[in-house]
């Protein structure tokens, strides 16, 4: 037989107990509570509605006494009202400013029956980034390049020069390449070798330029057309090779949406735009980074013309030739178009 003796509490002192046991879950739930608050916050200049709210909660020796309370402990509005020795409505008053200013949180005592508040820190430390007055701005240079307008080229036939009046003299000639009728030129071809564009650098020459960026619409180059002719076609700029794009074919299966005017069924008809964007991260092509050349390796600074080289490598694993389509020919009604972003 089991021999249990009892020691009987009197009733004042069971209340006591769970009195004491009730707080101290109280003090532990508003510890963590704090724990997770302890946030902070970073402003900048242009965010005038939210300094204004910070201004104004700060500019009350009250609010900020009530804030050195609150960093210590949380309290219910009406201890600290007694704290402070404030009226509740007049404490309340001010709770309703810090509020604003996402400084403090008052929320329901989820241990409490009735209306009972806890007014806890909301953020541990703020912060003005003052560097915001000197962001800078973004400009764009924005230039067309006839595809006639090549500064320099070397290139082997087959190749040939079109207007929308048709060929320019003959074909698999080089030297057609050298005649003032190039500049009306809205089809170029070679099998080997390069054209050289210049753009003019005088606006952002002496900028922090961010991006270099230029699209073309092109293809590879065969005899009449071959959509699976492959070529391996290099991007130079200011003699840094940026990039190779391969070319799956030179496309003539239909035509294009801009058809060269009195032009063979069975030739070159269309290309494919592409897009070469050179940042401060890499090198891109149609937005896929493909390569690790950025725009600070470019030398754009400290020059006035910008160079842009099209053309097929001797060691190429596909020497398959290039077509440049111009304005008003193949898919795309556009010449070479350079965008250049750079920071004012």
């Amino acid at each position: 037989m089991v021999d249990l003796n009892f020691q009987i509490y009197d009733c004042a002192d069971i209340f006591t107990g769970f009195i004491e046991i009730q707080n101290f879950i109280d003090n532990l739930s508003l510890f963590f509570y704090n724990k997770v608050m302890d946030t902070s916050m970073t402003y900048i200049l242009d965010d005038d509605a939210q300094l204004d709210r910070l201004a104004s909660a700060l500019n009350s020796s009250v609010r900020r006494k009530m804030l050195r309370l609150i960093g210590k402990n949380s309290y219910n509005v009406a201890g600290l009202a007694e704290e402070l020795n404030l009226s509740i409505s007049t404490t309340t008053f001010h709770l309703n400013f810090l509020k604003e200013a996402e400084l403090v949180k008052v929320l329901p005592n989820p241990n409490k029956r009735g209306n009972e508040k806890i007014v806890s820190q909301g953020l541990a430390s703020v912060t003005v980034d003052l560097k915001s007055m000197i962001s800078h701005q973004h400009s764009e240079f924005v230039y067309r390049v006839p595809i006639g307008s090549y500064t320099d080229f070397d290139i082997k036939p087959p190749c040939a020069l079109v207007t929308k009046e048709g060929m320019i003299y003959m074909h698999d000639n080089p030297n057609v390449f050298r005649t003032a009728e190039r500049f009306d030129a809205i089809l170029l071809s070679f099998s080997k070798g390069f054209v050289e564009y210049a753009v003019p650098a005088f606006e952002y020459s002496d900028k922090t330029i961010t991006s270099f960026t230029f699209s073309l619409e092109l293809c590879s180059e065969c005899p009449n057309y071959n959509n699976a002719w492959k070529s391996d076609i290099t991007f130079w700029i200011n003699g840094k090779e940026v990039c190779t794009w391969r070319s799956q074919g030179d496309y003539g299966d239909r035509k294009g949406r801009f058809p060269i005017p009195n032009w063979p069924a069975n030739s070159t008809q269309y290309g494919m735009l592409k897009k070469i964007r050179i940042d401060d991260t890499g090198t891109y092509i149609d937005e896929s980074l493909i390569g690790g050349v950025k725009v600070s390796d470019l030398g754009l600074n400290g020059r006035d013309l910008t160079t842009i080289r099209i053309g097929i490598k001797d060691n190429a694993r596909y020497v398959g030739g290039v077509n440049l389509f111009g304005k008003n020919s193949g898919d795309t009604e556009q010449d070479i178009i350079v965008h250049v972003t750079y920071q004012t």
